[in-house]
């Protein structure tokens, strides 16, 4: 199927390698967040797609799923991204001689590419996984470097800056979509 519809292949970037996609927006979508970032892929059967691939066309999407279809082509649930966000880590600071001077938070990835979305009372309903903290949803690829807060070599949890704002990272969930993180984030008031 892949193949009779050449005509509407887009080029793209899966992971960095050249390949082409089909596009077209989720049909099933019931809200207006899922109609605006969730799209259908379909790639061809050799294409290397997997779950948490980055695809880059004219924008950037996250895989969260991939079922092969009966002609063995491989059909894809993306997500568009609609922010960039950077990764801070608390760490203690040194002088030139390798004294403590103190500690503060430093950039551990920049430009970061997330979809980012804000927790109403209706996702509240739709997700009791959700801490009653929770101020945005994250989601970002599993290379991105952001741990646990239980992580026993961490001082403090990690801090995620967001459209010029700080958070707290509350939760990594590393299941729920398989090569993705999903982030939960609380207003950050250290």
């Amino acid at each position: 199927m892949f193949n009779e519809f050449s005509h509407r292949h887009t080029d793209c970037l899966v992971d960095g390698a050249a390949d082409k996609v089909i596009l077209s927006r989720d049909s099933r979508a019931t809200s207006i967040t899922s109609r605006e970032f969730l799209f259908n892929g379909v790639f061809a059967p050799n294409s290397n797609v997997r779950p948490g691939s980055r695809v880059i066309t004219s924008e950037t999407f996250f895989v969260q799923t991939v079922r092969p279809t009966t002609e063995s082509d491989k059909s894809c649930t993306l997500i568009k991204t609609n922010a960039s966000v950077e990764v801070q880590r608390y760490a203690q600071t040194y002088d030139e001689n390798d004294n403590p001077t103190g500690e503060s938070f430093t950039a551990v990835q920049s430009n970061v590419k997330a979809y980012a979305q804000y927790v109403t009372a209706r996702l509240r309903q739709e997700d009791i996984g959700l801490l009653p903290s929770t101020a945005y949803i994250l989601i970002l690829q599993s290379n991105t470097d952001v741990k646990r807060p239980q992580d026993q070599l961490l001082l403090k949890p990690d801090r995620i800056i967001l459209n010029g704002r700080s958070y707290q990272v509350d939760v990594v969930d590393d299941v729920k979509y398989p090569g993705l993180l999903q982030v939960q984030l609380s207003e950050d008031t250290r």
